[in-house]
């Protein structure tokens, strides 16, 4: 596919969060001791505090305890991804298999092009390749193939969903575990942006597609943070969309921003599905005033951050951490250990001032500290 055509392929970002789908609780950012009422006024301090500890390179913290991974070798990891075809989905299994296999894990990866049909074939196979665990990757939902899911969590297998929940969110009961994502914390630092750059007079157009399981606790995170740091100062105008009609946003970001010309800032919540979208129909229309935050940090947005862009902000993930973190989710069942409830997935606010250090190569812009201590505690150094 032609460059040009780039952010049609990775529209279905939004599925990986197909994640798309990841956010968070409110331990991770939710009401702060520096909080005020909104009876008070716009919470700005709050709101920029918020955004200032989510700014800098994320520390590492465990997911749990130790593990001997080498009481795990030889055993049989499978990955259905939600679609092979989707860039970010590719680069964590392709993390996962390259980690995976450093770790003595046999892991193997059904190739696939989206359809619940190939989900199901997934499963099979991995049934019959007499697979240990499974890891429905990157926003396929269990409840697609539950009888599937049901087969191999009866047969003893270990199923987890990797890049689908959020971390307070409850996950289908026929899975073994989740390896989750902050979303709702990702939805409340979007907020806090609006919120600071509007000085607390924030009038949102925020672009959503419900079918995406993140969707619900990002759009909680945006809703709770607006009302407890501008209440009635700030409002929503809400476009939702499926992930087959996203050829039609830039039309109805156009005819939203037409109808209610005092909206003055703008979230996407997934990048690449939508970003690029709704910076056309903002051009289109003039409005060089408007701005856009979103979450995903996909590389090809990330690069279009500079001074003066319509992107002004990107709540960040790292692939290559996810598939560190869910390699060690499966190294703690095939091991006979409890799964974790804090896989501890970081994200980060990248800006103007900071974007350089995630656009410097693959992975970059969270350190490089994590790998080795995920390998320590794998018992692998």
């Amino acid at each position: 596919m032609g460059r040009k055509h780039w952010w049609l392929v990775l529209l279905l970002v939004a599925v990986a969060a197909i994640a798309v789908a990841g956010c968070g609780d409110d331990d991770d950012g939710g009401d702060s001791s520096s909080d005020a009422s909104a009876a008070d006024g716009p919470d700005l301090a709050g709101a920029q505090e918020q955004i200032d500890a989510f700014r800098a390179v994320p520390e590492f913290q465990a997911p749990g305890d130790s593990v001997d991974a080498s009481a795990a070798a030889g055993k049989k990891l499978a990955i259905v991804p939600a679609s092979s075809n989707v860039p970010f989905v590719a680069t964590i299994f392709d993390g996962m298999e390259r980690i995976g296999t450093e770790a003595g894990l046999d892991v193997s990866v059904f190739n696939n092009n989206g359809t619940p049909a190939e989900w199901s074939q997934g499963v099979t196979d991995a049934l019959s390749d007499n697979a240990d665990s499974i890891d429905l990757l990157a926003g396929l939902d269990p409840a697609a193939i539950s009888a599937q899911v049901t087969r191999a969590t009866g047969d003893g297998k270990s199923v987890v969903a990797t890049h689908l929940y959020d971390v307070n969110q409850d996950v289908d009961p026929n899975i073994t575990a989740a390896t989750n994502i902050p979303y709702e914390q990702a939805g409340r630092l979007l907020a806090d942006w609006a919120i600071v750059k509007t000085e607390g007079q924030a009038n949102v157009l925020l672009t959503v597609i419900t079918q995406v399981n993140s969707t619900a606790p990002m759009v909680e995170g945006i809703n709770d943070e607006f009302a407890t740091r501008c209440g009635d100062s700030c409002s929503i105008t809400e476009i939702d969309t499926t992930i087959a009609d996203l050829g039609k946003l830039q039309q109805q970001v156009q005819s939203a921003l037409t109808a209610n010309p005092d909206i003055n800032y703008v979230i996407n919540l997934y990048d690449s599905a939508q970003a690029p979208q709704t910076v056309a129909a903002i051009n289109a229309l003039g409005r060089d005033d408007l701005k856009i935050a979103t979450f995903n940090g996909t590389p090809e947005i990330l690069e279009m951050i500079e001074p003066g862009s319509v992107i002004e902000m990107d709540v960040g993930e790292n692939l290559e951490w996810i598939a560190y973190g869910a390699i060690d989710q499966h190294l703690r069942l095939l091991t006979g250990g409890e799964a974790t409830t804090t896989p501890n997935l970081p994200i980060r606010v990248f800006d103007e001032t900071n974007v350089s250090e995630a656009t410097a190569g693959a992975n970059a812009g969270f350190g490089d500290a994590y790998g080795d201590a995920y390998r320590e505690l794998w018992g692998l150094n």
